[in-house]
């Protein structure tokens, strides 16, 4: 897993030095729209492949496909129309390619399959933009673009092989998938619309400082979703009971650890001539990413529990109060974005504890 985010990281050292924080905010925001866009419309399918049976697994993989293939096409049609639409729209429908072709692995709760095939895709895609970046004395955002996202358009020729034969389908009743892409757009505007807010409100500087410490905080914090993952098939086998999930001392023992990675980053920036506003943002966000660790350990044990409505509503709520605090405090810059990420993270937290854990109490 940390050998993708890794690479990630060198991709964004290698933009900044090579093109500048500016094209990195600009950059960011279109991954910000992709993050909106995607998840929301990919978590029916994601959630159900955990916990549905084989034969609707197979049938829902074909609409996965169909509607990621969609969104890739839509971004080709925007390419010389406007880099964030285009960007936001491919990558968009290649993650959720690559989210088909990894589906199975997940399902079966092997997260180190899940994350070898994401190290993959990444390594091609940075190592591709990388050699034209370091190769060409003028180069841009919109061709170093292009080709990182080589690999979404090669992936969906492979996943276009693996689904023929099988129908599309889609993933439940109405209701049910209203619900769960309302969940995963409410997650999605919470952790990204305030990448587009504070870029409305402020420059692409700020907007690029800000943009690197969600992607250092959420890079480590996301070893809590596999772990969880880990679990799938014993949570599902027990109806999503906690105690067939992950143990709370090694859940708040791996949050402890990711924020303190986080934290030392923060320190080191502290320290070096980095940025004073980039550096204290990032020590805040070590904070953020301690409890978003904890939260992505708990959301697994949500989704098995089927316990939809709690992530819907918590994640929709939070939306209008973290955009309302990253707009009051948008003159501090990053470090006001990740004040307003911790308040918000914080609640976030508590709401899922509480959801998990009462449901053991009352077992």
């Amino acid at each position: 897993m940390y050998g993708g985010r890794g690479v990630g990281m060198l991709w964004t050292l290698a933009l900044i030095s090579q093109l500048s924080i500016g094209d990195y905010g600009l950059y960011g925001m279109g991954f910000a729209l992709a993050s909106i866009i995607g998840p929301p419309l990919d978590n029916p399918f994601s959630v159900r492949a955990a916990r549905e049976s084989r034969d609707r697994f197979l049938v829902e993989r074909t609409t996965r496909y169909l509607m990621g293939l969609s969104l890739m096409g839509a971004g080709v049609a925007l390419v010389n129309v406007n880099y964030v639409m285009w960007f936001g729209l491919f990558v968009a429908g290649g993650e959720i390619m690559f989210k088909c072709y990894q589906s199975q692995a997940f399902r079966d709760g092997h997260p180190e399959k899940v994350w070898r095939i994401d190290t993959v895709q990444r390594t091609t895609g940075v190592a591709l933009a990388c050699a034209y970046l370091f190769s060409v004395e003028k180069p841009s955002l919109h061709v170093a673009s292009l080709l990182y996202c080589t690999p979404y358009a090669a992936m969906a020729v492979v996943v276009g092989v693996m689904v023929v034969g099988h129908r599309p389908g889609m993933p439940g009743p109405p209701r049910l998938i209203a619900v769960l892409v309302g969940e995963t757009l409410g997650l999605a505007a919470y952790m990204q619309g305030d990448v587009l807010l504070l870029g409305w409100l402020t420059n692409n500087t700020t907007v690029g400082y800000y943009t690197l410490t969600v992607v250092v905080t959420l890079a480590i914090a996301t070893i809590g979703q596999s772990y969880g993952m880990s679990f799938h098939e014993s949570l599902r086998e027990h109806d999503g009971d906690p105690s067939a999930g992950p143990p709370l001392r090694n859940t708040l023992l791996m949050g402890g650890i990711a924020g303190l990675l986080v934290a030392i980053t923060g320190v080191v920036l502290l320290i070096s001539p980095a940025p004073t506003e980039l550096a204290v943002a990032m020590l805040l966000m070590a904070v953020f990413c301690a409890m978003r660790t904890v939260s992505l350990i708990l959301q697994v044990v949500l989704y098995t529990q089927r316990r939809d409505m709690v992530r819907l509503t918590t994640n929709l709520g939070l939306v209008p109060v973290k955009l309302a605090l990253v707009a009051a405090l948008a003159s501090a810059g990053a470090v006001g974005a990740a004040i307003a990420t911790v308040v918000t993270d914080a609640v976030l937290l508590a709401i899922y504890a509480t959801a998990v854990y009462r449901r053991k109490a009352k077992k």
